[in-house]
């Protein structure tokens, strides 16, 4: 049996959606996706659901849960993504990788879109501001990887 050549990056990447970034402390909650839930993909931020204990990707604005951490558990035939009834790790405080829909610099504001991603961009009548969190590096572009710390103290 021949062995398959491997090749190696000499660049790692930062991380991917959901990730946690750092040994920091955190403070991570399991939690249910709520059964009209859509899926829920690793690092999206989540809504509080209708009944206890369980958290729903938003359609709309809603009271903020947390950001959804990455698990490798996952079958991969379901991707990288929580359906609902699925049991999930919600992060409330702490740092983890997010993708960014825009660029975004070292402490800007964090907003969350009714999609479940996050911005710099307020946008009132759409965005909601994540109180206590702010960005922790800096992208130059849309749609790249970037660390969210949530739970800051100022």
């Amino acid at each position: 049996m021949a062995i398959p050549p491997v090749s190696y990056s000499r660049d790692t990447p930062k991380g991917y959606p959901g990730l946690i970034a750092t040994t920091e402390p955190h403070h991570i909650t399991s939690m249910i996706v709520a059964a009209g839930s859509a899926d829920v993909p690793f690092g999206r931020g989540v809504i509080y659901g209708a009944v206890e204990d369980t958290v729903a990707l938003p359609s709309a604005l809603g009271k903020f849960a947390g950001v959804v951490v990455a698990d490798r558990t996952v079958p991969a035939a379901q991707g990288e993504v929580f359906k609902p009834y699925d049991q999930l790790s919600v992060m409330k405080n702490g740092s983890l990788w997010v993708t960014a829909l825009v660029a975004v610099a070292q402490g800007d504001p964090v907003y969350m879109t009714p999609t479940g991603t996050f911005t710099n961009v307020s946008n009132s009548s759409a965005n909601q501001l994540i109180e206590n969190a702010e960005w922790a590096t800096v992208t130059s572009g849309t749609n790249q990887i970037a660390k969210l710390r949530l739970g800051v103290t100022k």
